[in-house]
């Protein structure tokens, strides 16, 4: 009989802790997760619009949620962006753009870690990676990485696009061929197209954009309308 209580005492203890420890991880979820939409929706305004103040915060609090949660992928992923976006934003005070590249660049390492299937995650690698090597060889097999998860995927098409025109002066031919590959699947995506007026800007690379619109059926309907007429006439 004693055997028996001693036994039950003890599975009562252990389903006790096993409780506790899963009531604690809980908390410790919900916590992680309330942080990460604060940072979330302070980047829901325009990009244009946010201050220095705002990244902060949202920083602060994404580095929270990354404490509380570390094997939540998305997370890194907007750890990432927010470094990115803080770089864009800071850029004339900021004097250690390596550093940050670096720090983003391992972020979406991170991410990939814990979920190799998002093609946005491997597109921003390669963007991350070009901007500190230009393209190169790694940068490509990140971009086939996103290929190969998001294919049709409209933002992987654009940040192709853009690793291409930033680093126009280097590219070898089978990025050349990538080039005008996306730019023709980009082009069925109609008014999204646009964006790609918008990157080019952003790079200082509308006259290679322009001119690659000028030739082929693909682009008649680009070509007509008043964004092509008025940005590269």
């Amino acid at each position: 009989m004693s055997n028996l209580n001693t036994n039950r005492l003890t599975q009562i203890a252990i389903l006790a802790v096993i409780t506790l420890a899963i009531g604690y991880q809980s908390l410790q979820s919900m916590r992680a997760n309330t942080w990460y939409f604060n940072a979330l929706n302070i980047l829901k305004q325009p990009e244009g619009s946010i201050t220095a103040v705002e990244l902060k915060l949202a920083n602060d609090a994404i580095i929270l949620a990354v404490e509380l949660e570390p094997t939540q992928s998305h997370y890194w992923q907007l750890s990432a962006y927010i470094k990115m976006l803080n770089l864009a934003v800071t850029s004339e005070q900021n004097k250690n753009n390596l550093l940050v590249y670096q720090q983003a660049e391992k972020d979406l390492l991170k991410s990939l870690e814990l979920r190799q299937t998002w093609s946005e995650t491997w597109i921003a690698l390669a963007q991350v990676v070009s901007y500190q090597e230009g393209p190169t060889e790694r940068v490509y097999e990140y971009i086939q990485q996103a290929k190969k998860f998001g294919p049709y995927k409209f933002d992987v098409q654009l940040g192709i696009i853009q690793i291409a025109l930033m680093n126009w002066q280097q590219l070898s031919p089978k990025y050349k061929a990538l080039y005008v590959a996306e730019l023709n699947l980009a082009v069925k995506y109609g008014y999204k197209f646009y964006q790609v007026f918008d990157v080019a800007k952003q790079v200082d690379a509308l006259p290679i954009l322009c001119l690659s619109l000028k030739f082929g059926p693909h682009f008649e309907a680009v070509r007509a309308r008043w964004m092509f007429k008025k940005l590269c006439n």
